[in-house]
């Protein structure tokens, strides 16, 4: 899988288990634990589309201001943000270097003791792409590129996009997936009510959309109704009108 992107990110220092907190770096994307198990896939193909045509200093460029956060500690390094970029420059690039920052170094934290610590930070989503959970967080993807679809993430994504509620920087993370736990239990697709089980995680907007559009529209349309309801005003980025 090897390209001509490989060293964009050569001029930064190896990170290992004694980088300190606060450490730019870098590391392949194979070498990134993820601390969540599903991602929207809607929204990586959208950002592949973006990477494809990014190569040298123009992908440094949309790299360096996404550094990837990192927790170095459980004999690896566990990216707690940018699953979706990580994915999807997999795809894009291949096993690329990325730049990464050590948010903290609990390298000598291990096991049950290092998970609970992650957990206590808001650090770690271990529910299914469909879901379900929480679980064990050994049972969490070992790759980015293994990460499962979450139609849900991307209904929470598409939202967003319009404005729906805001991202920034005061938003804890993985808010995006609490907007898509709201989602998931009030917005239900004709689709997902025929298709087989085994079918449900790999169902998209776009081929909801493609597949029964008037349904696709009178659920995004109530969607974005239901990110501007009181319901919603607990929720990270939560902006309570509509357009």
């Amino acid at each position: 899988m090897g390209n001509s992107d490989d060293d964009v990110c050569g001029f930064l220092p190896k990170i290992d288990d004694k980088s300190p907190q606060g450490f730019l770096g870098r590391l392949k994307l194979s070498e990134l634990r993820p601390t969540q198990n599903g991602v929207g896939m809607d929204e990586v193909k959208a950002k592949v589309k973006g990477l494809q045509d990014k190569s040298g200093g123009k992908l440094l460029d949309y790299l360096l201001p996404r550094t990837v956060p990192i927790v170095i500690g459980n004999d690896g390094y566990y990216l707690i943000d940018h699953h979706h970029l990580g994915i999807s420059l997999w795809i894009a690039k291949g096993d690329i270097d990325v730049p990464v920052l050590v948010t903290r170094n609990w390298a000598p934290i291990k096991g049950d003791r290092f998970w609970k610590t992650m957990a206590d930070n808001d650090w770690v989503y271990p529910y299914s792409a469909l879901g379900a959970g929480p679980f064990n967080p050994n049972t969490l993807k070992q790759h980015v590129k293994d990460l499962d679809n979450d139609l849900y993430r991307s209904l929470s994504w598409l939202v967003r996009e319009d404005y729906g509620y805001v991202k920034d920087a005061s938003n804890p993370i993985f808010a995006e997936f609490k907007w898509g736990s709201f989602f998931r239990t009030r917005v239900i697709f004709k689709e997902q009510l025929t298709c087989k089980k085994e079918d449900s995680v790999n169902l998209t907007l776009k081929k909801l959309m493609h597949d029964d559009p008037d349904d696709y529209a009178d659920k995004i349309r109530y969607a974005k109704h239901l990110a501007a309801s009181p319901d919603a005003a607990g929720l990270p980025g939560f902006v309570g009108r509509s357009r």
